[in-house]
Parts: C-alpha cells; structure tokens; sequence
C-alpha cells in the first residue's frame, strides 16, 4: 500500500529506488573510569589523533569530488576538533569527576552543541551538527567501534536516516546514490549544502521517517517539492520517470542560460547575486553565474579563533574577495553574533531570549573599538573592489547615524595614515525586523541600499522561533503580513531612490520569485546553485504580468491560499 510522507525540500530533483536505511550503532557509552587520570587522558588524546587523520582523508575525498570550497568544510571540522578550550574542559571533567574519557567528551560535545544551537542565525546554528559529527565520530574511535561509510551502495539507493552529516555526505557513493533523506535537518545545514552542490535530490526534516520504513522498500523522492512516496504504484512510477526525465533535460537547458543577464521579457533587468560564508565559497558562485556576493557572513573570522580576529586577517578575507569578484558588489555584513553565542574573549551577558538580546549591530555600537578594527578592515579592501558596508539588526536612526559616525572616524584615520580606500563606500542595512520594515522610507533617506533577511522578518513579524520544531508550521514567509513587510520595505526603498535585494532563503525559492520581482526587488541574493532555476523564471517572465500577479497574491488571505496559487 502507498503511504505518503512530507518534508523540507533541501536539494532539488526527483529519484526512484530502494531505501538504504543509514542507522547508527548504539554507542555504551560507560560514565566512571575504572582506571587512571593519566590513561583516559591517553585514550581521549590517540581518539583525537584517529579522527583528525580519518577527516583529513575525507577532505581529500571531498576536494576531488566537490573542489576546495566544499573540501575546506573540513578544514573547520578539524580546527573544532583541535579546539584545546573543549579539550581542556573534556580533562577536566576526567579528572574532577572520575569521568571515562568518552563520557566526558559526550557531555562536553553536548555542552557545545546546546550553546551552537541556541545561535540567532540559522546557519550558523546548525553548524551544531557539524561539532555533533565530529564528537560521535571521536567518541567512536576511543571506544574502537567501526564507523559506517556509504562509500559502497547498492544502484539506486535513496538514503534514510535521522541524520546525514557531512562527512557521511563527502563519502557517498554518487554512482549509486539517488537521493536521502533525513529525520532532522534544515536547508542550511552543511549536508544540504554539499547535497545541492553535487546535485543529489534530498528531503530533511520528516519526523520519525527511519521507523517507519524497512530497508529496500521501493521508493519516490520528489525533491523539488519535499514529496515522498513509499510502495508506489505503477501509475506514480510512470508518472514520476517522466517528471524525471524533464528534470534533467531541464538541468541540462539551465547550463545554456548561465552567463545571460537576468532580464525580462519586456526588458526589465534584476541583479543575481550568491551569499557566501567565506572566500573559499566562490568557486560555486563564479560556476553559477552570479554577477555580485549580496551576502559575506563574517562570523566565522570572530567564531573560528580564540580572539578578535586582528585588522590585517579580515582585510586579507575581505580583499580576497573582492580581487576575486573583480569589480562586481561585494556585500559585506559587519559581525552578527550576540549574547546567543559565548566567546571566550568576549564577556558577552547570559540572556533569557537572546533572539532579542544584545547582539549583532547592538554589540558592535558598545564594542566600538572591535567594530572600528572590522570597519578599518573593510575601507581598506574597498580599494580592491566594490566592497558594500551592511549593518545587520537594525531598529532605530540612532543606530545607523551612530554606525556612520563611527565609519567617518575611521576614514579620517586612515586618510591621516595615507591608506586608500573607496571614499564613495555604500553603506546599507539589513531589513529584518518589523521596527525597520515599516518605517522603511525614513531608513532609506539616511542609507545607500536596503536588503531583506527573510528568515529573521518572518521571525519577528510572526512572532515564531524558527529553530523551534514544535511551532514550525507557523513558520512561513508566505503569510501575508510577512508579505506586505517586503512590499512596504521595497516600496520605501524605490521611494528614496534606493535600491533594495533580498539575501534570505526565499530569495532562492524559485517558487517566489515571479511574486518577489513583481513586487519591485531590485536585486536577489541565494545559494550560489539556486541562481540558475530563479534566472530561468525571471527571463520567462513579464515584469508588468508579474506586478499583476503579485497585487492578486497580495490580496488573499492566508498563506496556504497563497501558495495554492503560486
């Protein structure tokens, strides 16, 4: 009989086969040592050394498969896993509480990934999953378990399990791997990331789907819409070979269209841009076609050190990327972390909600001496290429005018050293709260350039935790307030005489984007593969058609009856 299941579409595509249940092997994890301080120490440090060897030689797999940018993930799996600070609190539950060496390392991995996760940014928040990935797998080479690879697939095989990290990712057998999908997961997640850039078709997030599903049952995975379908029938394998097949004929024509302008068919251009998290994400966006970065996260500068990063390390990442992009927007938001992350050099207080605390620009503007270094950083690169300022949590003038300040004292500074930059410099704002979406016109009179994080507006117009599984299903940019935040910002914008993007996930939702260019975006910015299926959509459309289209969206009520009509 068939049965029907729904998750997050993470990676587009459409496979038929058999499951490939991917389980874990319970771990006896044993809590007092019965012998001594020295030698469980002993055995923690050789577990340490086994798995950075192992992630060095899956880093090498990953580079000939996926190129440096992706293999460079692993770079930062090590670097976690040689974190001395995590090491020294490991030996130190060893010797204070009697703790096995693997007990130990569980609850200080836990400790870790609880404090990970809790982060605003949802990218940066499952990154947990990463320091989970590399914790199991050390765990398991102090006790001496094997560790299951899926190196070695039987054809056709779509994998199930509760989790695919990425290491488990950088492994598969892409001869023989049609698709997976996992219990947990989010379309940012390392393993959704690497799925899309080797092109797998993946679905995460279906709750409690490995206890549901034997091993070798046939299956369908509609990756382009989160659909599943188990014991098909013959009529649904018909169907789905056929969707198939256009599928990857279209792949194909998307090649075609990589280096054309994104314009309409009544000739009204937008800009595509990618979003990176570092210099060693341009590889992708150069192969995609993007004609700027509208998003350069730069927390990991401050999250993968135990220190400020100094002025000439985030000059060296900012001016690499702007040689690289060679003239075209480079989009730099200035640090967004906050009292939802602990770092140890910087004394940031513990807070009831952090999603509301003191974080990004609201730390920066108390910090000044941090935010001048990163600033300082930042003019300098501008002589490299077009290098734009962005400031990300923005709610009052204040702040903006106070931001500016701060940046000309930075820039009389430099002047005095003889340093050049780009006196010209675009400073803009990140529109992701309400406080700023509905005074939007006033905020344009004061900036260069508008963009909309989708995945913090949605948060805050609706009130919901998106990192909250139990309310997720409130959790959607298409309800109609969300909506009416975006044309207001974007109306605002376009009433000043500036021009506004979109960096959030829905920027790439080919789905949106006949709404979103109707609704006057000037510019979208996404993962890097997304680019080609949101250019073919807008080289298909007419914008005047597509204002239509979004003036009737706009007019309904709830999001289900929106997306009904998409």
């Amino acid at each position: 009989m068939e049965k029907f299941f729904k998750g997050i579409d993470a990676s587009p595509g459409i496979a038929i086969g058999k499951v490939f249940l991917y389980e874990e092997v319970e771990l006896d994890i044993k809590e007092i040592s019965n012998i001594t301080f020295d030698e469980e120490k002993q055995r923690l440090l050789e577990g340490r050394e086994k798995t950075k060897i192992q992630l060095e030689a899956i880093r090498e797999k990953a580079k000939i498969k996926m190129g440096d940018d992706k293999a460079a993930i692993f770079d930062g799996h090590i670097t976690l896993l040689e974190d001395e600070e995590l090491f020294d609190e490991v030996v130190e539950k060893i010797e204070d509480e009697g703790y096995t060496a693997e007990y130990a390392l569980n609850e200080g991995i836990k400790e870790y990934c609880a404090m990970i996760a809790a982060l605003e940014d949802e990218y940066l928040r499952e990154r947990a999953a990463d320091l989970g990935d590399i914790g199991k797998r050390w765990i398991k080479n102090i006790l001496g378990v094997d560790i299951l690879d899926l190196s070695n697939l039987p054809k056709n095989s779509i994998i199930i399990a509760k989790d695919i990290t990425p290491s488990d990712t950088a492994q598969m057998d892409l001869e023989n791997v049609g698709a997976f999908i996992t219990e947990i997961g989010g379309k940012t997640a390392h393993s959704a990331i690497m799925a899309r850039t080797l092109e797998i078709p993946a679905v995460v997030g279906v709750a409690r789907i490995t206890d549901k599903i034997l091993n070798g049952t046939e299956i369908i995975v509609d990756a382009n819409t989160g659909f599943i379908i188990v014991n098909p029938s013959e009529e649904n394998k018909n169907k789905y070979s056929k969707l198939r097949k256009e599928f990857l004929e279209e792949k194909e024509e998307l090649k075609k269209i990589k280096d054309k302008e994104a314009i309409t068919i009544d000739n009204h251009k937008v800009n595509l841009w990618a979003n990176i998290g570092s210099p060693k994400d341009l590889t992708g966006v150069l192969a995609n076609g993007a004609e700027g970065i509208g998003l350069y996260r730069t927390e990991f500068l401050f999250m993968n050190s135990d220190k400020l990063p100094t002025e000439e390390e985030q000059f060296a990442a900012y001016k690499e990327v702007a040689e690289k992009m060679q003239g075209k927007p480079v989009t730099i938001r200035t640090m967004d972390i906050g009292g939802d992350k602990e770092l140890s050099y910087l004394k940031l207080p513990k807070e009831m909600n952090p999603f509301l605390g003191y974080r990004a620009l609201r730390v920066c503007l108390k910090e000044k001496d941090m935010f001048k270094t990163q600033l300082r950083a930042l003019l300098r690169a501008s002589k490299y290429g077009q290098i734009k300022i962005m400031l990300p949590m923005v709610i009052s003038l204040d702040e903006v005018r106070e931001s500016k300040k701060i940046l000309e004292e930075c820039k009389k500074e430099l002047r005095k050293e003889n340093i050049e930059f780009d006196e010209e410099i675009k400073v803009g704002i990140m529109v992701e709260t309400p406080a700023t979406a509905f005074r939007a016109r006033y905020f344009a009179k004061e900036v260069d350039f508008f963009s909309i994080g989708t995945n913090d507006l949605t948060q805050y117009t609706l009130a919901v935790d998106r990192g909250n599984e139990i309310i997720s299903d409130l959790y959607d940019t298409y309800n109609p307030a969300v909506l009416e935040a975006i044309k207001v910002t974007i109306e605002g914008a376009h009433a000043e005489g500036i021009t506004v993007s979109m960096c959030g996930e829905f920027a790439g939702d080919n789905k949106a984007t006949k709404l979103l260019l109707g609704l006057g975006l000037d510019a979208f910015s996404m993962s890097a593969t997304s680019i080609p299926r949101v250019k073919k959509v807008i080289l298909e459309s007419n914008y005047d058609d597509a204002k239509q289209y979004a003036n009737k969206l706009l007019e309904m009520d709830t999001a289900k009856e929106i997306i009904s009509n998409l």
